[in-house]
């Protein structure tokens, strides 16, 4: 499939938008400001039914209006394929209507699974340089596009974990054995839900570990990088320290997830009750989770050059696309949010190679120089200024 025609209405910044797109590499244009990000969220929303940059859906809506609309001619990439309109309705207070070829549906897991998506951006940066949440978010959205029923179960534990925190903080300091009795009922539910959570990241993480090796050394030649999935029981406070901690980890046997995993979570949640008590809260789980990238056996969120950083994050995202390509077997589209820009002319390069021509692309950019010397070949050329989108000859 892929994005044939596009209309927007009270969208951010725009009044109203009608675009057609042919299949090639599609190029956008424009001043930072004017909407170049704004244009390809739209399309991110059609694919996920979120923003990649708020979980505000009033931000979405142009302001002074009570609504906005997103519509969408999806094209099948097969001689007669029949095409799908998607049309969705945004107002305020997260109101949401939703019509898939005229027909109105109830959920959004009914129409984003027809338009593959994955967005390249400076943003993406924080995958390596910020926090654990940020890194859980990633694996997250990825198995979100897989399986829409990741996302309720989500939900699911998040809801037992705050019962469990409330229930911690209101016995905290005193004993009591209805509460302590109630206490084994939520470590049970959090078992059962966080299991399957950890269990799922884990897989993904490990499904991609040879190709982020192997896509990162093709940027850095001859460094060791590599990949592994932190449990909030073995989270240290400075995961830096941990130089031989994940080659010595009993996890990395292959029969762990399925045979030891469930077992551990129970017993780290019983032995962690007295730090809960403590912090009021609820210390182990998949909430805390996290990945760490070693780059020659050190992290590289702290010892790693920006470059390196750079290169790391975009090699996660270009995993993230060929997984969705072999699990859904679809093409996804491809966002490229002004990345060029963050690259020297040999691994925006490497960059094009990767992605190649197997993928409808689109590339913003604020300056078009940083396109040149790269095999790119553009099907649509759009100038974006002033609040409005012109076809351009460039």
């Amino acid at each position: 499939m892929y994005l044939k025609k596009l209309e927007l209405k009270n969208y951010r910044n725009y009044s109203y938008v009608n675009l057609n797109f042919d299949k090639n590499t599609i190029l956008i244009l424009g001043n930072n400001g004017n909407g170049k990000t704004n244009l390809l969220e739209s399309i991110y929303y059609l694919s996920t039914g979120r923003s990649h940059r708020t979980y505000s859906q009033d931000e979405i809506i142009k302001w002074g209006s009570d609504y906005s609309i997103i519509k969408a001619l999806i094209g099948s990439e097969k001689n007669n394929g029949i095409d799908h309109l998607i049309e969705i309705e945004l107002r305020k207070e997260n109101n949401i209507k939703i019509r898939v070829d005229k027909i109105y549906q109830r959920k959004k897991s009914d129409f984003i699974s027809m338009l593959p998506s994955v967005i390249f951006s400076p943003d993406d940066l924080k995958i390596v340089k910020s926090g654990p949440s940020d890194r859980r978010n990633f694996l997250d959205s990825i198995l979100e596009k897989l399986d829409w029923k990741y996302y309720r179960q989500r939900l699911q534990y998040q809801k037992i974990l705050v019962q469990r925190s409330s229930l911690i903080k209101s016995i905290s300091g005193r004993a009591g054995a209805a509460s302590n009795s109630t206490l084994e009922v939520w470590n049970d539910n959090i078992v059962r839900y966080g299991t399957d959570i950890i269990e799922k990241r884990y897989r993904l993480l490990a499904e991609f570990r040879d190709e982020f090796r192997s896509y990162v050394n093709s940027f850095f030649k001859g460094v060791e990088v590599d990949l592994f999935y932190v449990f909030s029981w073995d989270r240290g406070d400075n995961l830096d320290e941990y130089t031989d901690y994940f080659n010595a980890k009993s996890y990395k046997k292959e029969n762990f997830i399925e045979n030891n995993l469930k077992d551990i979570f129970y017993r780290k949640l019983i032995e962690s009750l007295q730090k809960d008590l403590l912090y009021k809260t609820t210390t182990v789980g998949p909430h805390r989770d996290d990945f760490i990238i070693l780059l020659n056996g050190k992290n590289i969120r702290s010892f790693g050059s920006q470059g390196q950083q750079r290169v790391a994050s975009i090699s996660l995202k270009l995993c993230e696309l060929d997984i969705l390509r072999k699990r859904i077997k679809k093409d996804p589209i491809l966002l490229l949010d002004d990345v060029f820009s963050e690259l020297d002319i040999e691994r925006r390069k490497l960059l094009v190679k990767a992605v190649s021509d197997r993928f409808q692309t689109f590339v913003t950019t604020t300056n078009i120089s940083y396109l040149d010397k790269l095999d790119l070949e553009f099907g649509n050329k759009l100038l974006i200024k002033d609040n409005k989108i012109a076809v351009s000859n460039l």
